[in-house]
């Protein structure tokens, strides 16, 4: 009636007709659906409350497995507890290193930085406890060209020091603490062997199913960090062997992996060491700027990989051929010489050394350091220094003059 009404009062307008059957189309009404989706006969109704009753008895099955195991990894976990007299027996002879700084994460308080902490009370050290049910025999290499791999280490990195030697030279020492490293996984293929260690305490209720099972395997409460050595088939250690600094020796040569530190956007200066330009002469305000970056016409563009400003640090760097200075067995501490990558906190992983494997060779133990029972052991080991004093060897008999003679004008 409303058309007719306007096709006959008013001039035929399609615009306005238009517009009216467009906005006057039957909207749609979920409400109705509703009420169709709810009118279901009483047999489809009762399957679907029986189908509903078993997901329900499902979900508690899983709900109970689940506390089980988690209940399972916590009867794992270390407990712990109060070191009395631990400060009285063990003090730290360097200055820099406080009383303070054994790093767990065994009682880290919940936020959003999850790295390691200082903390008044030490690791657990749980490693008798793991390896009494463990029998290792070391073996010998008599082929001069073998290459034996060993499993590697996960540590922390702790901060720096310094210790002189007797003929009193300084050497600067990076120290690394290692928080019950153990054996997760044996992976074995036709041309690859591998050791899958863990490292540090993880809250049990931040993992998920797959990881509850891989621990629960092995037997071995929860670790935070995990990481996959390649070894040769000989050096393969048993699920549940915790590892110790003694896995190394001082004298020998590692190589360390890290996240080195963010340094944000850098120069061409101080990212590809260029040199600056000059400073006078007509020069302003391009002292420290990259300059040229191409050629002419031909080939009209920037070649790939052009050394250019951009992001400099948080990459992954591997320092090779470190050299160990001294292990403390007891604090789990390795002092290394020189820099390792990354900030105090970081996560480094240490192996090694795959260049300088004929010094190594006299001072390793395949696989690792069998500890018999009843026998004692230095707490902490230092590398050799020289029988003789460095500089003195540099010197020629003469060039100083001998006792009783007299120096030649």
């Amino acid at each position: 009636m409303l058309l007719r009404f306007i096709t006959t009062t008013h001039q035929l307008n399609w615009a306005s007709l238009y517009y009216f059957t467009k906005h006057t189309r039957p909207k749609a009404q979920p409400h109705r659906e509703k009420t169709r989706a709810k009118a279901i006969s009483d047999d489809k109704s009762g399957k679907i409350a029986k189908s509903d009753q078993e997901q329900e008895q499902k979900q508690q099955q899983e709900n109970l497995k689940k506390k089980i195991e988690l209940e399972k990894l916590r009867a794992l976990q270390p407990k712990m507890h109060t070191w009395s007299s631990f400060y009285e027996t063990h003090i730290p002879q360097t200055k820099k290193i406080p009383k303070t700084i054994y790093l767990s994460l065994n009682e880290q308080t919940e936020g959003r930085r999850k790295h390691y902490k200082k903390f008044v009370q030490p690791p657990v050290d749980i490693t008798e406890e793991c390896n009494q049910k463990f029998e290792i025999k070391q073996h010998t290499y008599e082929d001069p060209f073998a290459q034996p791999k060993r499993a590697g280490l996960i540590a922390v990195k702790v901060g720096m020091t310094a210790q002189w030697d007797k003929w009193g030279y300084r050497h600067a020492l990076t120290v690394l603490q290692l928080d019950n490293n153990q054996v997760v996984q044996i992976v074995k293929n036709d041309t690859y062997t591998g050791l899958q260690i863990g490292a540090g305490a993880v809250n049990i209720k931040t993992l998920k199913k797959p990881q509850i099972g891989h621990f629960l395997k092995a037997n071995i409460p929860p670790k935070k960090y995990i990481k996959e050595f390649p070894i040769t088939p000989e050096n393969v250690l048993p699920v549940g062997f915790m590892l110790t600094a003694r896995h190394f020796t001082p004298g020998q040569y590692i190589d360390i992996q890290g996240i080195s530190t963010g340094k944000g956007f850098g120069g061409t200066v101080k990212r590809h060491n260029f040199k600056t330009q000059p400073a006078t002469h007509g020069n302003s305000l391009c002292h420290r700027q990259l300059g040229s970056t191409g050629q002419r016409q031909d080939p009209g563009r920037v070649f790939k990989g052009k050394k250019m400003p951009g992001h400099l640090g948080n990459d992954k760097v591997t320092c090779e051929g470190v050299q160990i200075y001294r292990i403390d067995a007891v604090r789990q501490l390795i002092y290394i010489k020189g820099s390792v990558p990354g900030k105090p906190g970081s996560i480094v992983y240490l192996r090694d050394s795959w260049k300088v494997q004929k010094k190594n060779k006299d001072l390793l133990n395949f696989p690792t350091l069998a500890v018999e029972n009843g026998k004692e052991y230095a707490k902490e080991i230092v590398m050799e220094a020289p029988l003789e004093d460095p500089e003195l060897q540099e010197t020629h008999e003469n060039d100083f003059p001998k006792a009783g003679e007299d120096a030649e004008d």
